[in-house]
């Protein structure tokens, strides 16, 4: 039976999860605050995990508080840094002098009320599901993020390209390639991205430092799509563009087909 675990505190527990599981969802942009920071920075060591898919969620943040505190005792709000970015309107207008915690995620946020000595004071952001998870909460406003329309992209992750997902989708149609320069006499991105879009068009690019002893080199994430209504042979294309970049003298690799 296939085993699933959805975005757990720190991305990069969600993806050394795939050493037990079989599937694991990851954040990987918001319409709001943009790409997810600590997701590329775990893609940029992946060694096991490979992305199957994709799936897009509306997000809806609530201020949620222990029971019988209210706004006027608030001086610290906590969440995960993307749900903090996405209520900035929020906060800077209904608690502009609170201060803001960082979490590992916006239910550990919630947890942290019940826990924290400091919880008499503070509000979480998080999904109005946690108080119905933490005896002893309440949700003081409901959809308090900047925009009304908010998604967020996740990646679907599996232990490797053959693991049997719930469900697939059919065809493929997408690849995510990282790319890493060697060195500086390597072909500049520009030569790259040409490479890459004979046979596919190139989607979006992201890009993190390189874990390295040699400072700001960089690593690129490259997502493509197919460039023609074609159902066959994506796989043998993505292979042959990995190929032509590694001639270049660039290392590339395929993390995922979906």
């Amino acid at each position: 039976m296939t085993k699933i675990t959805h975005y757990s505190p720190v991305v990069i527990d969600v993806v050394e999860s795939l050493s037990d599981l079989d599937c694991a969802v990851v954040p990987q942009e918001n319409t709001i605050f943009g790409s997810v920071v600590e997701t590329y920075n775990a893609l940029r060591i992946l060694q096991h995990g490979f992305i199957r898919g994709e799936i897009t969620l509306e997000i809806q943040h609530c201020l949620v508080t222990r029971k019988g505190v209210g706004l006027s005792d608030i001086d610290c709000v906590m969440s995960h840094e993307q749900a903090l970015g996405q209520c900035r309107g929020f906060l800077s207008k209904h608690l502009p002098n609170a201060s803001r915690k960082k979490m590992d995620s916006t239910a550990a946020a919630a947890e942290a009320l019940l826990r924290s000595p400091d919880g008499l004071k503070s509000a979480a952001i998080c999904s109005k599901v946690c108080v119905t998870m933490f005896e002893g909460l309440q949700m003081l406003y409901e959809g308090i993020q900047d925009e009304k329309i908010n998604f967020t992209r996740f990646y679907v992750l599996a232990k490797n390209h053959c693991t049997k997902l719930p469900q697939l989708p059919a065809p493929c149609t997408h690849a995510l390639f990282r790319i890493t320069r060697i060195s500086t006499d390597s072909p500049k991105m520009s030569i790259i991205f040409e490479a890459l879009e004979i046979d596919m068009e190139v989607t979006r690019v992201d890009r993190r430092p390189k874990v390295s002893n040699i400072p700001f080199q960089d690593v690129h994430f490259i997502e493509v799509k197919r460039s023609t209504n074609e159902d066959s042979h994506w796989t043998q294309s993505v292979d042959c563009a990995t190929g032509r970049i590694q001639s270049m003298g660039v290392e590339a690799q395929v993390l995922g087909i979906w």
